[in-house]
């Protein structure tokens, strides 16, 4: 492993050792989208109070993976052993953050611009856009996905990270630039005047997005296994407790039921009303019983969800 600097300390350059490919964790009896993590790197910059990164990872020092002759087999195989593959960066770090320092980004999309039947997203909270706004071509398999929230939690719970203004502004530099974008409402977070600002959130948003560039919308609401809970008290400032949160079936703690509900259901009237009343939402780590009553012409099966959700990619280019 060799290390370099770089504005937020050391980088790791190292080989992976497992696979780089691996299908997206969903608890026990959620509904899955059939999205693959692609793990290019680990380690993130930013200080979310709720990354579940604090307890998964040993550190978050970052890591890059330089083997990408060894990448490049791997994602060729997946190409041709499954269909309606859609596969990402962002779960062990954030797609972006580092880009300056490492130029990933576009090494990134001169290899899946080989493959043009796979749909990849890069998801992140910075403004680092530089490398894919200088790329000389577009490939039309390419989702950029911000990860949003008001800007009062992104001011207590996202330390470090890009304000909202900054993503807004890079994400219309993006859609300008003719990629596709994806947005990622998670974790929605209660918290005083959450509607309030929640709905101006997404009013910003129907002023700035173009409706047929959506590639598609999550909707998680917070969850975080009981191993994360001292890393949260640590932020002192921290709202995270801030509604009723309670044990569930998989040992995470979650909003009570009729919350969720009522998140959801506020959250999808105020996109259907003021971005796009087709906008293609999903949830994320949810049960085919909170689908129904959210979600209730999406399909809950993983192959059609998937299908769907790459179709929306693929189809309209």
């Amino acid at each position: 492993m060799s290390p370099a600097s770089s504005a937020f300390g050391n980088i790791t350059y190292a080989r992976q050792k497992g696979p780089f490919v691996r299908h997206c964790p969903c608890m026990p009896g959620a509904v899955s989208c059939g999205y693959f993590n692609l793990d290019l790197h680990t380690g993130c910059p930013y200080d979310c109070s709720y990354c579940i990164l604090q307890a998964y990872l040993p550190s978050k020092h970052p890591v890059f993976f330089t083997n990408i002759i060894a990448l490049k087999r791997e994602v060729r195989s997946w190409s041709e052993n499954r269909r309606h593959l859609r596969l990402g960066t962002g779960e062990l770090s954030d797609s972006l953050a580092w880009d300056r320092q490492t130029g990933y980004a576009g090494k990134m999309l001169a290899l899946l611009e080989r493959f043009p039947e796979i749909v990849f997203e890069f998801k992140t909270k910075s403004a680092a856009v530089s490398g894919l706004l200088a790329y000389p071509r577009v490939p039309l398999n390419m989702v950029v996905s911000w990860s949003l929230n008001p800007e009062p939690v992104i001011e207590r719970e996202e330390r470090g990270t890009p304000s909202l203004a900054r993503r807004l502004v890079s994400l219309a530099k993006i859609q300008e630039r003719g990629y596709r974008i994806g947005i990622h409402f998670d974790p929605l977070i209660l918290f005083p005047q959450w509607r309030a600002r929640y709905r101006t959130l997404i009013r910003s948003l129907g002023r700035l997005l173009r409706p047929d560039r959506i590639a598609w919308w999550s909707l998680g609401a917070l969850r975080f296994p009981p191993s994360l809970r001292d890393a949260i008290f640590s932020h002192r400032d921290s709202r995270l407790f801030w509604g009723e949160l309670v044990p569930t079936a998989d040992g995470k703690y979650r909003y009570f039921r009729p919350l969720r509900l009522e998140l959801f259901g506020f959250i999808v009237s105020e996109i259907r009303r003021h971005v796009s009343a087709d906008a293609p939402l999903y949830l994320c780590m949810e049960p085919e019983e909170i689908w129904r009553e959210v979600l209730p012409d999406m399909p809950t099966n993983e192959k059609d969800l998937n299908r769907q959700l790459y179709e929306r990619v693929m189809d309209k280019n």
